[in-house]
């Protein structure tokens, strides 16, 4: 059966969630009191639109809301969001309520107001968590965390100074004897792949790799030269991200926030102590060159304008930055723009998706990320009564196809790399990477 999906705002965020959940044939309905917000949607497959307040009781009663249904609440106002959470249990006993917050005071009475709300969601500091895990990790593509944060599957590019470059990946333990790794997929030629120990690493190629935090530097040198640490950051955009970033690296970068809005800026100085806040365009190139935009070591364009975000990036990358990392919300962008032209795209639409799945998919999910723009996803299963057939199983007797793999698992404390003769335990928690979703349901109407 369909899972009915409603989802408060059809904004940047709410009406690209829309289409993502649409596309796996839930029944989506997106309310929203902006019918521009709702336009672009009202055509897509799979959505119902409702125009009207998120909150009242009559507008969740027409959208269908009850005890089987998840219950999205992502409008740009945490005021909205927090009654219809409140509304939703208490008037209709919503399934399950993922209620978005902005970091501001309510994210410290939310929990006491609402408990019943399963996930309280932050997209904005999801990204600025994701940007510091890059800025600590220089040639990272991606970091994504598994069991709270003790896994982490990270990507980068193979390049012909990697150590394992041209060689099979069953030699990277002839290289790293002392650590375990498992590199559960590349990305070749706009394919992904998921590879065997045969399998020869080329450069150019997209590679995905299991790591814990201090070993991320090991794995990463086998596959390209270390690049050396990051100093100098600079900031364009100082709305809600891009104060919160600044906040949260300045003790340890070098760190400048460009923003063009006056009011904007003067707030921004206001708020952050020891950190240079500069009045301008971010993309002007006579005030990049002034700003010594040759030595920055990572540019990072976080405004709320997709295209101020790539010009900016696209400006600084010809005026010397080293790196550039640029958040794009619409799709169009991704194809407009090639990896060569911009080295990191942050996409808030793909993390919060991401965070919402783990309420979608079948049975004890603690974590989903979906990789390259959705070509596969990585899931975080917990074995218990919902994957009853996995217990005492050994990974070889699962006999699974080269769609889906089983690199890792964390045991209590433990973190182990998964061998075919590696036995599932009770409680055990899984990280299983897969191409789509029949993938995974497969595999859960299997073992459940």
């Amino acid at each position: 059966m369909d899972l009915k999906i409603i989802i408060l705002g059809g904004g940047s965020i709410g009406g690209s969630v829309a289409k993502e959940l649409s596309s796996e044939e839930n029944d989506v309905v997106v309310i929203d009191n902006n019918d521009e917000n709702l336009e672009p949607i009202k055509s897509v497959e799979g959505i119902q639109t409702l125009f009207g307040n998120g909150s009242s009781p009559k507008m969740l009663e027409k959208a269908g809301l009850d005890e089987s249904s998840l219950l999205l609440c992502l409008t740009d106002s945490e005021e909205t969001n927090l009654l219809a959470s409140l509304i939703g249990k208490e008037k209709f006993n919503a399934g399950r309520i993922v209620c978005r917050l902005k970091g501001s005071e309510y994210k410290e009475i939310a929990e006491e107001i609402t408990p019943f709300v399963d996930f309280f969601i932050n997209p904005e500091d999801l990204i600025t968590e994701e940007i510091k895990d890059l800025l600590h990790h220089p040639g990272a593509l991606e970091i994504l965390d598994f069991a709270e944060g003790k896994i982490k599957l990270v990507s980068v590019y193979a390049k012909g100074s990697g150590i394992l470059v041209g060689r099979q990946i069953k030699e990277l333990k002839d290289d790293l004897p002392e650590y375990e790794t498992r590199i559960p997929a590349l990305y070749r030629d706009e394919e992904l792949l998921i590879p065997t120990g045969e399998t020869i690493i080329k450069e150019g190629d997209e590679v995905f790799f299991i790591a814990d935090e201090k070993h991320i530097e090991d794995v990463t040198k086998e596959l390209q030269k270390l690049e050396s640490k990051y100093k100098n950051v600079y900031i364009a955009g100082a709305g809600n991200i891009g104060k919160s970033l600044a906040k949260k690296i300045n003790d340890d970068f070098n760190t400048k926030l460009i923003e063009k809005n006056v009011e904007h800026c003067e707030r921004a100085s206001e708020e952050l102590d020891g950190i240079l806040v500069l009045n301008a365009d971010a993309a002007d190139k006579d005030f990049l060159s002034s700003e010594g935009i040759e030595e920055c070591d990572v540019f990072v364009a976080v405004t709320q304008d997709d295209e101020s975000n790539v010009l900016c990036s696209l400006m600084a990358k010809k005026l010397g930055s080293k790196k550039t990392i640029t958040i794009i919300n619409k799709e169009a962008y991704f194809d407009l723009v090639g990896k060569n032209e911009l080295d990191i795209i942050i996409s808030p639409v793909q993390i919060t998706v991401s965070h919402v799945l783990k309420y979608i998919r079948k049975g004890s999910v603690s974590n989903v990320h979906k990789v390259k723009k959705g070509m596969a996803e990585a899931i975080e299963i917990i074995v218990d009564s919902s994957y009853q057939k996995l217990k005492g199983k050994i990974i070889s007797d699962l006999k699974l196809d080269e769609n889906i793999t089983i690199p890792a698992l964390k045991r209590d404390k433990d973190v182990l790399m998964v061998h075919g003769n590696t036995k599932i335990h009770d409680e055990d928690h899984l990280i299983v990477f897969y191409k789509d979703k029949d993938v995974i349901d497969n595999f859960y109407n299997t073992f459940r």
